[in-house]
């Protein structure tokens, strides 16, 4: 098990990757403003956020600050860390990724990813969450992944569920989206079934 400094410092400077790969990924700044404000104003992004989509670009930079600002941390503790998603063949950005809420007593940290929606159905989601297993098992050395998502988001709950993570229960009420309350479909994967998942697959 990394400490604590170990284990920000990887955090905060080292990006999930993988070489065999089609995407990298990038640590997002302001200088992807342009290219993310480009699919951000996509009303079919926020079917399953509580967010409403951004209608200037303005709104998506300060949206970028905010991530920016959970990734600077406090007191030398970083929770959080946040990159651009890119195509290795053209470099262009395909979508985000986050890595929040670390918690190194629990030995625990949550996902959460969005990418453009001109690219779904195309399985970059799928490749998102192998590289970011990797990391969060093999680089951070972390126990346990988790992350949640609207009931009603059939999309995702299927790409979770071939990623190998696990249904934990539903969350009643959790989301609150133009008035109307929905639940939350919460899952998580832990170190030794990543492990068994792997080698299932090396098999």
């Amino acid at each position: 098990m990394l400490d604590k400094f170990e284990l920000f410092t990887i955090l905060a400077k080292e990006s999930p990757f993988d070489e065999k790969s089609r995407i990298y990924f990038e640590k997002l700044s302001l200088k992807g403003l342009e290219e993310m404000h480009a699919y951000s104003t996509d009303t079919r992004l926020y079917e399953y956020l509580e967010l409403k989509p951004f209608l200037s670009i303005e709104e998506t930079n300060a949206y970028i600050n905010k991530l920016l600002k959970r990734m600077e941390g406090s007191n030398g503790i970083k929770t959080s860390s946040y990159w651009y998603i890119r195509n290795k063949e053209n470099n262009k950005l395909v979508g985000t990724a986050g890595l929040l809420n670390l918690d190194h007593e629990r030995q625990s940290i949550e996902w959460g990813f969005g990418i453009d929606p001109n690219l779904w159905g195309q399985g970059f989601i799928l490749d998102i969450q192998k590289i970011l297993k990797e990391y969060v098992f093999e680089k951070l050395e972390l126990n346990r992944l988790y992350g949640k998502t609207m009931i009603t988001n059939k999309r995702t709950i299927n790409s979770i569920e071939a990623a190998g993570l696990k249904n934990e229960g539903i969350a009643k009420d959790y989301y609150c989206k133009n008035g109307d309350y929905i639940d939350a479909w919460q899952y998580a994967m832990i170190k030794k079934d990543y492990l068994s998942q792997k080698n299932i697959s090396k098999t």
